[in-house]
């Protein structure tokens, strides 16, 4: 057994950092043993700051790339079709793509990873400073760390429900049942929100505020039927409502000036967002799974290629026709242009532009053109589009987080900060809830929350109330490419649907993930989800 002394006083940021960001699973069995005494105890919170670290650089590490592909390559949203074998990578895309995973998945091994090892961090820590004197800057610098754990639990709550809640660091306790996760989170975040920030400012940028408490709480009692099995739509209003009277937040009048590169907290409506950076914070990189290599001179890229995979399907594509509509020009579709006008060619053989074509060698210049349709002429059961270039411009691309010309053209990394809870969610979230049967409060209606989102978008207003359907197709388009789409479906009870390539519905225990196989070997005391 290892037994970790931290003498606080005497830590440097990359030794408490060092010190800390171990273990990523479940089965932890290290004692922490703090050498704190009344005359090390941090007085100030900056004392706490590297302490935290740990904490904040697990959060970037997987979401805007593998948390990003388990919600939405697993719905209607995204597709990455193998091309001539290519982007193929053991079949885990189609896998999610036709709800086909096992408890071997990579990408849902990483994520249960990715959760815990966020928690490990989070409990670490409350471990170590857990003979700090109460009083208002432990309560302070705790709920932070608790509503990031909060967090994590939220991320496992949703995707695999039955899960162990380790409140200490080195607990080695039972799986819990979803409801009782549910009101584990429930309870922290209630416990902690008189404690938490209150200003919206560059200096809680980032980091949990009492706000993301709400909206967090709001998401979760939107989502209790799915979680618990009973509604709290009045629940969820009043989350909302707290932050609706803030008047903190509003909705940014450019909708596509929230995904740019530059996007940070000037942003008005981000409640918790994600931080990256190219060079320091790595791991968004919808600039290199959107484009295509053609297209790198253009949104200026330099010489590094990006790696053209991620599409969309023709059926989603389509929700985005409302005249007007501000994010309909976050896709591309169609012949592509440079800037100045002329076309984007490349110059080719027939054979090489169409495989089946069969006519004499010749060659042709060709206009880059990404079609609505996505079809296959590979291998069926590897959902391969085949690589010639009509296969490799198929579907239409989204651009909603803007190329970044400030990439980092090693890693291919962007600078875009990701929207995790945003006030649009809020509006929309609150629309529902009453539509479902939750008291309209503040004079708000569905009406007037939804047409809201829809002045902003610049497109047509609804005239009548929406329906629930019409609001899953708001949602669609307003929160594309945001990892909402599977959380949205299976609240829905449409994530079994039938879509492209997908040709038979799911069964109802697909809306969980497994516990990865290699956690249950480590610790034989988690439980498999049914169906698994």
């Amino acid at each position: 057994m290892k037994i970790l002394r931290l003498n606080i006083s005497h830590l440097s940021k990359a030794v408490m950092v060092s010190a800390l960001i171990t273990g990523a699973c479940t089965d932890l069995d290290i004692k922490v043993e703090s050498e704190l005494t009344p005359e090390n105890f941090p007085t100030q919170p900056e004392h706490f700051e590297a302490a935290k670290g740990p904490i904040y650089s697990t959060l970037p590490a997987n979401y805007a790339i593998d948390y990003w592909r388990l919600q939405s390559l697993s719905t209607d949203e995204v597709l990455i079709p193998a091309r001539g074998g290519n982007w193929d990578d053991g079949g885990q895309y189609r896998e999610l793509h036709k709800h086909t995973w096992t408890v071997d998945h990579n990408i849902v091994r990483t994520i249960w990873e990715y959760g815990f090892k966020g928690i490990s961090s989070c409990n670490q820590i409350l471990t170590m400073f857990e003979e700090v004197p109460e009083g208002d800057l432990k309560n302070k610098q705790f709920a932070e760390i608790r509503m990031m754990r909060a967090f994590y639990y939220f991320l496992m709550l949703d995707n695999f429900g039955n899960v162990p809640i380790l409140e200490k660091f080195g607990d080695d306790t039972p799986t819990s049942s979803r409801s009782e996760v549910f009101n584990f989170i429930e309870s922290e975040i209630l416990d902690i929100l008189e404690y938490l920030p209150v200003k919206k400012d560059a200096t809680t940028y980032g980091r949990p505020t009492k706000w993301m408490g709400h909206a967090l709480l709001a998401k979760m009692y939107l989502n209790a039927k799915v979680y618990t099995g009973q509604t709290k739509w009045n629940e969820a209003v009043a989350q909302c409502d707290f932050i609706i009277k803030s008047n903190l937040f509003s909705l940014d009048a450019d909708y596509k000036s929230m995904f740019l590169p530059t996007n940070g907290p000037s942003v008005k409506e981000f409640i918790f967002a994600i931080v990256y950076d190219a060079f320091k914070i790595t791991g968004n990189s919808f600039t290199r799974y959107s484009l295509t290599p053609e297209l790198r001179f253009k949104y200026e890229l330099g010489d590094r290629s990006p790696s053209n995979c991620m599409k969309t399907l023709p059926e989603y594509y389509d929700k985005f026709n409302l005249p007007g509509d501000v994010r309909n020009t976050t896709w591309l579709i169609g012949r592509q242009y440079n800037n100045d006008g002329t076309p984007i060619t490349v110059k080719t053989t027939y054979i090489k532009l169409d495989e089946t074509y069969t006519g004499p060698p010749r060659d042709t210049t060709w206009q880059l053109l990404f079609t609505r349709e996505v079809w296959l002429r590979g291998d069926p059961l590897k959902m391969d589009t085949g690589n010639d270039w009509l296969a490799q411009y198929m579907g239409a691309r989204s651009i909603k987080f803007y190329p970044d010309k400030n990439w980092d053209p090693v890693s291919r990394s962007d600078n875009h900060d990701f929207p995790f809870l945003r006030y649009a969610d809020i509006l929309m979230m609150k629309a529902e809830a009453i539509l479902r049967g939750a008291t309209a409060t503040n004079g708000d209606t569905p009406l007037s929350l939804v047409n809201q989102i829809r002045s902003r978008a610049k497109t047509s207003l609804f005239v009548d109330t929406p329906t629930l359907d019409e609001l899953l197709d708001e949602r669609a388009r307003e929160f594309i490419w945001e990892a909402w789409r599977r959380n949205d479906l299976i609240r829905y009870d449409k994530y079994k649907n039938t879509w492209l390539f997908k040709y038979t519905q799911s069964e109802k225990y697909r809306e969980l993930f497994p516990v990865p196989a290699n956690q249950i070997n480590l610790n034989p005391k988690l439980v498999q989800n049914p169906g698994y």
